[in-house]
């Protein structure tokens, strides 16, 4: 594919977009820009940017105003003719702090520093058609680099596969084999958008990774198929394919948990109830909780420390300690939200 090229002086818009875009689309854009005000910039992004694009693929565009405007614009989604049309403002105050944000990330800390949103916004600003540019704009978009994209959001992905990866994994030893199947397609999804991300495929939606897979590969060749091994899944071929998984998903990929070792709030008890319990909060709340955090709590109601807690756990299911602590992050983090949990003292591993 041809991505599209910043704007040289004096070139016309229509000569940066992609070839073989529809008419319709190309009188589209010129009508908005028609409106687009002087001072401000106009570019097309998304996914006819990037050729993904069908029939029924929405125009997206992103207005970016001068330094200082006080005009303040929600996205505006709108239908004309037969096409939708998604305009987003921005300001260059915001797109250089997440410029920043992509200078001063180190791949490391890529998981946790940054969002699939700001992943979305950086890479369609990297590859975006500058249809009408000032300066100020082309600055900003000047540091939007679709390299950097694409190795840190095969780093991000990969975090995802793993942390669904042991989702999965906690979900078939609880049982719950309709869950552990849509978990692991999840984790396959999103371990081939890191490879193809890897390999310059970094548009970031899950849902194009057939797509980028056969661009990249060629449909039905061998390498689409290893990239996209596990996205089909069944309960039948459950166990192999997690273990097909484990094997190409680094087990440090994801984080553990936020480091946050938790203990029942004061005045919280755990009342038994069949295959579950109820939390209660003195007079002022009451919760159901079952699978996974049942067991964790039964272990804090007992006096477990948190590690010990996990472990615990861990070894009744027969998973490992970074997959209870990684499943259960989530999990325990809404408890504490809502008043269950605190932080406690860590005990040994």
């Amino acid at each position: 594919m041809t991505r599209a090229q910043p704007r040289t002086p004096g070139a016309a818009w229509t000569g940066l977009l992609p070839a073989g875009l529809g008419q319709d689309i190309v009188d589209e854009m010129g009508a908005y820009l028609e409106r687009v005000p002087d001072g401000a910039s106009c570019v097309a992004t998304g996914s006819l940017i990037e050729g993904f694009g069908n029939a029924n693929s929405d125009i997206d565009l992103y207005v970016i105003q001068p330094s200082g405007s006080t005009s303040v614009n929600p996205i505006a989604i709108g239908i004309r003719e037969s096409r939708y049309v998604d305009v987003e403002y921005l300001g260059p105050a915001g797109l250089h702090r997440l410029a920043d944000t992509f200078r001063d990330t180190t791949l490391d800390e890529v998981p946790g520093a940054l969002t699939l949103r700001d992943f979305d916004r950086y890479y369609r600003l990297s590859v975006a058609a500058r249809l009408k540019v000032t300066e100020e704009a082309e600055a900003v978009l000047d540091r939007c680099s679709v390299e950097r994209a694409g190795v840190y959001f095969a780093r991000w992905s990969l975090a995802q596969a793993a942390a669904y990866l042991s989702r999965a994994t906690v979900a078939r030893a609880l049982g719950d084999v309709p869950r552990a199947v849509v978990l692991t397609r999840q984790a396959a999804a999103w371990r081939a958008t890191s490879q193809l991300a890897g390999d310059g495929e970094a548009y970031p939606r899950l849902k194009w990774v057939t797509v980028k897979a056969a661009r990249r590969y060629g449909a039905d060749t061998a390498g689409y198929r290893s990239c996209l091994e596990g996205c089909d899944v069944t309960p039948g071929d459950l166990a192999a394919v997690l273990t097909a998984l484990r094997a190409r998903v680094a087990p440090g990929a994801a984080a553990d948990g936020d480091g946050t070792p938790w203990t029942l709030a004061d005045g919280v008890t755990a009342v038994p109830h069949g295959d579950a319990a109820h939390l209660i909060l003195g007079r002022k709340a009451i919760t159901r909780v079952n699978g996974l955090v049942l067991m964790l709590v039964e272990a804090l109601a007992e006096g477990d420390p948190w590690a010990a807690a996990v472990k615990r756990t861990a070894e009744q299911l027969t998973v490992s300690f970074r997959d209870v602590l990684t499943t259960a992050a989530p999990l325990m983090r809404e408890l504490a939200d809502a008043g269950y949990l605190a932080s406690g003292n860590d005990g040994d591993r």
